[in-house]
């Protein structure tokens, strides 16, 4: 964990920032995959899809890499938001010096940035560009070549992932008026009003938001994970069967007077 951010993520929140470090600060490495250092490419995808499929005993690629790309979003957007919105501080996920350690599953174990990167006084975009718009797409662009999966549904299952991680920051004590509303302009916004993309944006139907008033949220793409052994869909599939399923279990829980 980035000593900085440690006050942030204490007792429960604690698994949302312990897989960012600084390598200075956490020379050991972690058990498991062999680590690498510069940019994550289809060779790194290969191998971490691999060692999913025999954690789980599962050959479903597509399904895979969803998988591997919401658990890569909730292992290091935390980090660089709470960095960025409470500290004003720009983590450098674009380095590459940052070494990447894999865990047995082939899911990350750990990134080790250089150093917690430099403060400045920029809108919450400008700050989360080195993750969300210079390190990501290169990993979302392997996933989706080796497992042949498209962009649309890993930027769409990670950012359901994403918008909940906002939700939950921006809800968080320690943030001020103006920081939590400008960690919900984010999330909301297809493009800030610098110009740079927010790739997670648009995860939910329009209308179907979490939070939206007397709806129930809506992705716009299934994400697959009821194809991975032991799952089922979750509670925002668009799938026609997923929501007749829901439906069904809504009535049943229902008294028969209230019917």
């Amino acid at each position: 964990m980035i000593a900085s951010l440690a006050p942030f993520f204490a007792g429960a929140l604690r698994p949302f920032g312990e897989r960012v470090g600084v390598a200075a600060a956490r020379p050991a490495a972690p058990a498991g995959g062999t680590p690498w250092q510069g940019a994550f490419g289809q060779p790194q995808a290969r191998d971490c899809l691999a060692r999913q499929a025999r954690a789980l005993g599962c050959g479903d690629l597509r399904a895979l890499a969803a998988a591997w790309f919401r658990d890569y979003t909730l292992a290091l957007l935390p980090s660089a938001l709470v960095a960025a919105a409470l500290l004003r501080r720009q983590l450098p996920f674009d380095a590459p010096q940052a070494i990447w350690h894999g865990a047995a599953d082939g899911l990350l174990a750990c990134l080790l940035l250089p150093d917690e990167g430099e403060c400045r006084q920029a809108p919450l975009p400008d700050l989360l560009a080195p993750l969300v718009n210079a390190h990501l797409p290169g990993v979302v662009a392997a996933l989706s070549a080796v497992a042949k999966v498209s962009p649309r549904l890993l930027w769409c299952t990670g950012g359901v992932a994403a918008a909940g991680v906002a939700r939950q920051l921006a809800a968080h004590p320690a943030l001020d008026a103006p920081a939590r509303a400008e960690v919900a302009a984010w999330i909301g916004q297809a493009v800030s009003d610098g110009g740079i993309a927010n790739p997670y944006h648009g995860a939910f139907r329009p209308g179907r938001e979490p939070g939206t008033p007397g709806v129930a949220p809506l992705r716009r793409i299934c994400c697959l994970n009821h194809r991975l052994p032991g799952e089922g869909h979750c509670g925002t599939c668009p799938l026609p069967q997923a929501r007749a399923g829901k439906m069904e279990t809504v009535a049943q829980t229902v008294p028969v007077a209230a019917r």
